[in-house]
Formats: C-alpha cells, sequence, structure tokens
C-alpha cells in the first residue's frame, strides 16, 4: 500500500512538471487502470483459476464474473402477483391482476412503472454485496444481462430515451472508486442500444444513510440533494432511472420527481433488487 501511494505520488508530480493539474493526472491514471485491470484478470483467471465469493467453487466461466454459475442459478426472479406500477412483489397469491400496492394506491411515487429482477435476498444480495463494496467489478456484466431480462419483460412500459443511473456524491465515488449503478447503466446500454448519460443527473451534497428514517426524515435527508445538470437535454423524454437496490423507493422518488420537474414526459425505474416490507 505504502509503494503504491509513493508511485502515485510520483506519477502526480511528473505530470505536473509536463502541465498536468492533481485531478487531470488523477483522472488519467484510472482511465489507465480501468483498461488494463480487465486485461490483467483475464490472464489471471488463466494461470490461477477464480474461485466463486459465496461457495469457493471453481468459476468456470469469466463471463459469471467471481460468482460461480450454480450460485446464480439459486437467484429466483420476481413473479406474479405483484403490484401493476411499481412492481412490488404480493404475499397473497390471490390477488386481481393490475392491483396496486398501498404506496401506489396513495399515489406516493412520482415515477411511472417500476420494476426489479429478484427479492433483495441472498445469493443475489451477498453478490450485490461483492460488487458494491468489494469492487469487484466484473459482476457488472451478469448483472447487467438480468436487467435486461426484465426491460425485455416489459419492453412497452420501459421503453426509453435515455438511460440516468442515480448519482453518489463526489466524495463517496472516490472513496469507493465508481458508481455501482453507472457500472450497471453502462452494460444495460450496451445491451439495449439505449444511450447512458451519467453527467446529466448528479448529486449535490452527501446524505445520511436512509436505514432507520421516518418517511418524513428520509424526505427531509434528500432534499435539496440532486441536481440536474445544465447540459442535461431531457424535455419531453422518457428517462429509464437505474440503481442497484429498490429499498423504500424515497431515494428513487426524490430523482423522479426532480427529473419530472424538468421536463422529462416519463420516469421509468429499474433495479436489481427490490427489498420487502415485511
Amino acid at each position: 500500500m505504502l509503494a503504491r501511494n509513493f508511485k502515485n505520488k510520483v506519477f502526480f508530480k511528473k505530470n505536473e512538471a509536463l502541465g498536468f493539474s492533481p485531478a487531470r493526472a488523477e483522472r488519467c491514471l484510472k482511465t489507465v487502470s480501468r483498461t488494463i485491470a480487465p486485461l490483467v484478470d483475464s490472464l489471471l483467471s488463466i494461470i490461477f483459476p477464480c474461485t466463486c465469493r459465496l461457495c469457493h467453487k471453481i468459476v468456470g466461466d469469466s463471463a459469471f464474473g467471481v460468482v460461480c454459475e450454480g450460485c446464480w442459478n439459486k437467484i429466483k426472479a420476481i413473479e406474479d402477483p405483484f403490484c401493476s406500477v411499481c412492481g412490488y412483489p404480493f404475499v397473497s397469491k390471490c390477488v386481481e391482476p393490475g392491483a396496486l400496492c398501498g404506496s401506489c394506491r396513495h399515489q406516493l411515487f412520482a415515477f411511472d412503472f417500476a420494476r426489479s429482477y429478484s427479492s433483495f435476498s441472498d445469493p443475489l444480495k451477498e453478490i450485490i454485496h461483492q460488487f458494491k463494496y468489494c469492487g469487484h467489478l466484473s459482476l457488472a456484466r451478469p448483472l447487467g444481462r438480468h436487467l435486461q431480462a426484465v426491460y425485455h419483460s416489459f419492453p412497452a412500459a420501459l421503453r426509453s430515451d435515455v438511460i440516468i443511473p442515480v448519482p453518489l456524491h463526489k466524495a463517496r465515488e472516490r472513496e469507493r472508486g465508481f458508481n455501482q449503478a453507472a457500472e450497471l447503466a453502462k452494460q444495460l446500454s450496451g445491451l439495449t442500444r439505449i444511450p447512458f448519460q451519467p453527467g446529466w443527473f448528479v448529486r449535490t451534497r452527501p446524505t445520511e444513510v436512509q436505514a432507520g428514517l421516518s418517511r418524513r426524515q428520509r424526505r427531509m435527508n434528500l432534499k435539496g440533494a440532486f441536481q440536474v445538470s445544465r447540459r442535461a437535454v431531457l424535455a419531453n423524454r422518457d428517462i429509464l432511472l437505474l440503481d442497484d437496490v429498490f429499498t423504500t423507493g424515497a431515494t428513487l422518488n426524490e430523482c423522479a420527481t426532480i427529473l419530472k420537474r424538468s421536463g422529462c414526459r416519463r420516469v421509468n425505474v429499474l433495479t436489481i433488487a427490490r427489498v420487502s416490507r415485511d
């Protein structure tokens, strides 16, 4: 770690001497690192076969990232019945087609349509943890394919002009090294050919963790935390708002509210996982 920090300092000093600012030098270093890392990972996977981060078996295909096919196959997609607007899965199977959950009956959400691939439970919960907090970006590709499956299941409702990921604050993104929602959006964009616009929507200030807060506290916590950038072209466009997990919907709802105020015609929401309230 000390050696790496020393190398980085030397890199920045050399670039300053050439007229590069430290910020620009850091961006260049990150770009080079992200370009080389997948090539190094592919080479290492041949020499040292990857073991599944969940069950520790050998991962036979690099397309599955650091999780084996067996663990991926244990994930169960959300099935009917679910809320016709937000996709919340109902516990009871005796539900009429087109039924709404309590939140949608009271019109608490600003977005128009939302769907998630699966419930936020293991093994998907641990896969998202490995992706989000352990930095295993190889998982973005298979997670992107799951998002693609949901998108193609509801083509008319989810059809959109632009994909916008829920943004992280710059400080949090620097700390983590990436925005998980942006990585997923990048994958989905490549699979669906919908343009991906990460810079159109930004988080202007850091927020507290939402867990444990009341609905009103969540709303106040998020107030003023997001902003549409000046270069965004949103008027009369259908937006696909993308994130990793739909928890209470407070963050997604705040984002949708701001996007609608900026002239969006429709805001659809797509996430990998959905947290159940019961």
